[in-house]
């Protein structure tokens, strides 16, 4: 029971630092859109006097400090009605379209905030029933055409944050529902443990009263044997005394076997309800592996994600620092993955994906752990593997990607990856090993790509 106990708390204290290390990363997720969208305000205004007004509103309400979520779904409604309304009527003129990302009065921006927020939807790890949404998301951002295109799909990024916050706090209060549930089933065990030790007290009164009642007609036995004058009275006071001690010993049997009917009562009902309380326990514990597990699970490719490796990672450290076994970890990224999108579609550098994702998996040694980080870069941890032996596997991974067989439109497509490996050394944090490794991927991408570097 003890070792259930801890088990549990275990589960709630990791379940609850996930989430607080989640809702960190949605705060942090907030304050990027609202930069995103302040990027985007800045971007439109000046394209129609007409929406210009509720630009600098919406403007207004994202600098100037935190502002109520239903005034800023009044202005971003508003902005909404006014784009809706221009597309609705007529262009004038040129300077009534929609402004493309690729002109030159809006590159500055345009450019920069489809790339921005390209980045940032693929960064976010959403909670598994929201992956469709993200990936479609993603999808769309990519294809946009204008800031507006973009407009929307930052309305929709927001809507995606939202659901994941308001999804988080469903979390948080079913984590609560759990405890209360487990604390009114532990004040359940409390308050049979009290009965029982009371009940213990009780049989324990009565076998004392037993005694007490016994010796006291003991005694009085004795004094009649000393008393009686003749035999027909010490008979009649020995008949008493027997009597009395024979009504003793019926009244303690009938109190004992009320009190033993009760604990009997009482402890098929307690085992009923430890029975329920295991079976709740085992449904309970499987539905948390099961979203532990979606949770760190790219849904998309079918393989661990950025939660999965920063978790990963940070047991390997704890590892190193106390074995100082060789750890390194390789970050690799595809070669010219936008180009493919752009050339072929998304849907053709999502099969691109998961094809090498899967070639990862089955490729990496059976002691390595491999996830995709975001977008098109993965991450390898190499453990007990030094960068020379991580090199060496790296190299095999790049020429594995090298060689798988990609066609579109029954035409073959080249693709390749850069590696970029780094060794843990003494000091060492993940974080900057990471960047060791990520510095060292850029290398090999500004050295012509296709090929592993050591950071």
């Amino acid at each position: 029971m003890r070792l259930d106990n801890q088990l549990w708390e275990s589960k709630y204290r990791e379940a609850v630092d996930r989430l607080t290390r989640e809702e960190a990363q949605w705060r942090a997720v907030e304050s990027v859109l609202r930069q995103l969208v302040a990027s985007l305000t800045r971007a439109a205004h000046g394209a129609h006097d007409q929406v210009d007004p509720h630009i600098e509103r919406l403007s207004a309400a994202l600098t100037g400090g935190p502002a109520d979520a239903m005034v800023l779904e009044t202005l971003s409604n508003s902005l909404r009605d006014a784009l809706e309304g221009l597309a609705t009527r007529p262009l004038r003129s040129p300077e009534d379209r929609a402004i493309p990302i690729t002109r030159p009065q809006r590159g500055e921006y345009g450019s920069s905030v489809q790339s921005a927020m390209h980045r940032l939807v693929d960064r976010i790890v959403v909670q598994p029933k929201l992956a469709d949404r993200a990936n479609d998301l993603r999808r769309d951002v990519a294809d946009a055409g204008d800031l507006v295109g973009l407009a929307t799909c930052g309305d929709r990024l927001a809507d995606l944050v939202n659901e994941q916050r308001i999804g988080m706090q469903r979390e948080i209060d079913a984590l609560q529902a759990v405890l209360r549930h487990v604390a009114s089933r532990l004040d359940e065990l409390t308050q049979y443990m009290a009965r029982e030790l009371a009940d213990q007290s009780t049989g324990e009164a009565n076998g004392q009263a037993l005694d007490a009642s016994v010796a006291h007609e003991m005694r009085l036995l004795g004094e009649a044997v000393l008393e009686a004058e003749d035999a027909h009275e010490l008979r009649e006071r020995v008949n008493v005394g027997l009597e009395t001690i024979a009504a003793c010993f019926r009244d303690f049997r009938e109190r004992e076997g009320t009190r033993l009917t009760a604990y009997r009562d009482r402890a098929e009902k307690m085992r009923q309800r430890v029975e329920q309380l295991e079976t709740e326990r085992n449904a309970l514990q499987r539905s948390l592996e099961r979203e532990h597990e979606l949770a760190q699970t790219d849904t998309m490719i079918g393989m661990p994600n950025r939660l999965a490796y920063e978790k990963r990672i940070e047991a390997a450290y704890e590892s190193w620092l106390t074995t100082s076994r060789p750890l390194s970890i390789a970050a690799i990224d595809i070669d010219h993955f936008k180009s493919i999108n752009d050339t072929y579609g998304h849907t053709a550098g999502d099969a691109v994906l998961r094809v090498i994702g899967q070639a990862l998996l089955k490729h990496v040694r059976p002691v390595d752990f491999v996830a995709r980080y975001g977008g098109e870069e993965f991450i390898v941890i190499f453990d007990g593997a030094d960068e020379a032996e991580s090199l060496q596997v790296s190299e095999r991974l790049r020429g594995k990607i090298q060689h798988l067989a990609f066609h579109a439109s029954r035409q073959p497509v080249r693709v390749t990856a850069s590696i970029g490996v780094a060794q843990f050394r003494p000091g060492d944090s993940p974080q900057a090993v990471f960047e060791r490794a990520d510095l060292a991927l850029y290398t090999a991408k500004n050295g012509g790509r296709n090929r592993c570097v050591i950071g």
